[in-house]
């Protein structure tokens, strides 16, 4: 099989050879997918749900011909484009628009079944007279090689309920449309668009085109009266056409839209365990949205952070990812995440890097806490302490450490240092590799939280002896990083996203580092009293939000907060993106027909999930034995009830409920310690003794 890699290089082409084409957005996108299913599954959507069934497959989108005027998505300002998912989080992604008349909106999501590699795309289009006249007019779904993610089209074929693509039936219609035609560009140069712009068709019927870029489109008419509306269904078999995995699919016409919806949203009710009734919707919309797309990415038993760009598990930010999973009571997909890794020392896309044995420690003692599975943890204590004790050899190595890792980006795998996690130590502290540089205080921070953790582990497994080594071993760290932090502490944005969150050994009462917290606030996040965020590494941001939070600077921590829940990169679907342009991506979004104009990556999983574990922070976290309540609930929502049901806790699932009009707080829980951050005067009640 032949792949072409440049595809990118083919649209810039052609691109300027026909500027008067209607082409893709590449602005910006989301990504639909049913967990577990690999990168070829996931369903690249852009704004007005233009969407590609598959990365490399082709584009579907719809336009509306009414009154000599046609309208597109892809030509319409973003602002334009409403968009959102079912209840503000559940992933049915709605798109409205305005079309002359009409108000166009369309709903798209992804179900399937994942042992069969049976995923389809559902697709429905609802065009609704919002005006006091008649409204007439053709609704047009045009399908063409590029899109979101698009791929060649050599052929094109119509059935009564069925398009060809390339020879296969993977383009399912609910209703017979009056219309399809389609346009070889071999032939005559043009594509399907500079027909519809002018309310024209072409007249052909079924299309060969060696060229790859045939193009065609179903054509509906509508005559509705004032507030009446018009439904059409489509449905997209996921490389059906594919010649392993078809084998392995029955064709079908019926796309059961309606049923379908339902066992998708019912899945999606019970995966989300955590309820939310706060005053701020926001709040709740983006802490189940980061739940949502970051278990949409997951491939197998892997996190992903995020889709085509990385398709591999890169420790560091994956590490984040299956922490804010767990926390979010996905607990069975953590374990088998956690059992996957256990026995390795370091991975990701830039190689073996430094912080690498700590952010493992992290995640596998994290499950334990979250679920006090002791035979979860008998079987991962010999793993955590092999990881211990290559820590300790990072800190007291005299030369490099090396460890191979097998899969990296394309760019790292020709890089020297790939297998270098650190150079000698020195003063006390691993001179780890991490982002292409030494970042001392990151690397050491990750360190001392896993010999910490690993103390913890050993203790719960009856090892004694070990804790105390671990934990004499940590608090030689962590002396070693408190007297390097008086010299360079700040020196570096990552300093500030990592002492307190997830670390955790700084003290609010060290006066020097809540100094180097407020001078990087004055200087850097809010020089002047004016908020700067973060251009490109927006993780960082948010990490620095929870150490503010942490250090008691709610207000600090609001400012990020509020900018989070009110500006996402795909607007109303609260995404984030990092850097600019392709930069250490696996270079595949290449070999597609879209997402060509790309100015960074999005939507971002290491975000999304420090944003997760930030907002659940606020609501509720555990402090050294001491489960705390509200530290992050800001004083306007005092003003209402409001209750938050089973989070899962270090001491089991908590709930908790806030009465205005009584002035107390009552919660549900196991745990010995309970402290209320909410105003003194507010009473705090438990409703279930301590196990």
């Amino acid at each position: 099989m032949k792949y072409k890699m440049l595809e990118h290089a083919s649209m810039a082409e052609m691109k300027e050879k026909h500027p008067d084409w209607i082409w893709n957005r590449s602005d910006t996108h989301v990504i639909l997918g049913v967990p577990g299913t690999l990168d070829a599954f996931k369903t690249p959507v852009e704004p007005g749900n233009s969407f590609s069934p598959g990365p490399g497959t082709y584009g579907i989108s719809s336009w509306i011909y009414e009154d000599g005027v046609l309208y597109a998505p892809e030509n319409m300002p973003l602002t334009d484009l409403e968009w959102k998912f079912e209840a503000g989080h559940l992933p049915v992604l709605t798109s409205c628009f305005k079309c002359g008349k009409v108000r166009v909106t369309s709903r798209l999501f992804t179900e399937g079944d994942t042992q069969i590699s049976d995923i389809r795309d559902y697709y429905r289009i609802e065009l609704t007279n919002s005006s006091e006249e008649t409204a007439q007019g053709s609704l047009f779904i045009p399908i063409r090689s590029f899109g979101a993610a698009g791929g060649a089209i050599h052929s094109l074929k119509s059935s009564t309920h069925c398009v060809k693509i390339n020879g296969a039936p993977v383009f399912v219609m609910g209703k017979e449309p009056e219309q399809f035609r389609t346009v070889s560009y071999a032939k005559t140069g043009k594509d399907i668009s500079c027909y519809l712009k002018k309310g024209q068709l072409p007249g052909q019927w079924e299309t060969e085109d060696a060229s790859g870029w045939a193009s065609g489109v179903l054509v509906y008419s509508y005559c509705l009266k004032p507030g009446e509306s018009g439904i059409y269904d489509f449905m997209c078999r996921l490389h059906a056409g594919h010649w392993m995995v078809g084998k392995n699919l029955s064709y079908t016409e019926e796309i059961h839209w309606e049923e379908t919806k339902e066992r998708l949203l019912t899945f999606w009710k019970k995966k989300l365990k955590i309820g939310l009734q706060l005053p701020d919707k926001r709040f709740t919309d983006a802490f189940y949205c980061q739940l949502v797309h970051l278990y949409m990415f997951t491939v197998h038993d892997d996190p992903r952070i995020s889709p085509v760009s990385y398709p591999l598990w890169w420790l560091r930010d994956g590490a984040y990812v299956v922490n804010a999973l767990n926390k979010g009571g996905m607990h069975e997909f953590s374990e088998a995440s956690c059992r996957g890794i256990a026995q390795k020392y370091a991975f990701g896309g830039f190689g073996s890097e430094g912080d690498a044995p700590g952010e493992i420690i992290w995640i596998l003692s994290e499950h334990y806490l979250l679920t006090r599975d002791q035979e979860y943890l008998e079987d991962m204590y010999p793993h955590i302490r092999k990881k211990a004790e290559f820590l300790l050899r990072m800190l007291e190595t005299d030369k490099p450490v090396k460890i191979h890792t097998e899969f990296t980006t394309p760019q790292m795998m020709l890089e020297p240092n790939l297998d270098m996690m650190c150079l000698p130590a020195a003063e006390g502290l691993i001179q780890g590799r991490m982002d292409n540089h030494y970042p001392i205080i990151w690397v050491n921070s990750f360190a001392y939280l896993g010999l910490s953790r690993a103390a913890l582990c050993a203790e719960a497994a009856g090892y004694g002896e070990e804790a105390k080594k671990w934990k004499a071993a940590a608090e030689k760290l962590k002396a070693a990083i408190k007297r390097k932090s008086s010299q360079i502490f700040g020196q570096n944005d990552r300093d500030v996203n990592c002492a307190f969150w997830p670390a955790g050994w700084a003290s609010v009462a060290d006066k020097e580092i809540l100094d180097k917290f407020d001078e990087f606030w004055e200087n850097v996040r809010c020089p002047g009293g004016v908020h700067h965020p973060e251009p490109l590494w927006t993780y960082f941001e948010a990490g620095q939000a929870h150490n503010q939070l942490l250090t008691g600077r709610k207000d600090r921590a609001w400012v990020s907060i509020e900018m989070f829940l009110s500006t996402h990169t795909a607007p109303g679907l609260y995404t984030y993106h990092e850097g600019e342009n392709d930069e250490n991506s696996a270079q595949l979004w290449q070999r597609t027909r879209g997402w060509d104009d790309i100015n960074y990556v999005t939507p971002h999983g290491w975000t999304a999930a420090e944003v997760f574990l930030l907002l659940r922070d606020c609501l509720i976290r555990e402090d050294d034995g001491t489960l705390l309540i509200g530290s992050g609930i800001p004083e306007s929502w005092l003003k209402e009830d409001f209750e938050v049901q089973n989070i899962p806790t270090y001491y089991g699932p908590v709930s908790f409920r806030y009465s205005a009009r009584q002035n107390c707080l009552e919660v549900e829980t196991q745990a010995d310690k309970v402290v209320s951050c909410l105003p003194e005067d507010i009473q705090l009640i438990r409703t279930q003794q301590p196990s």
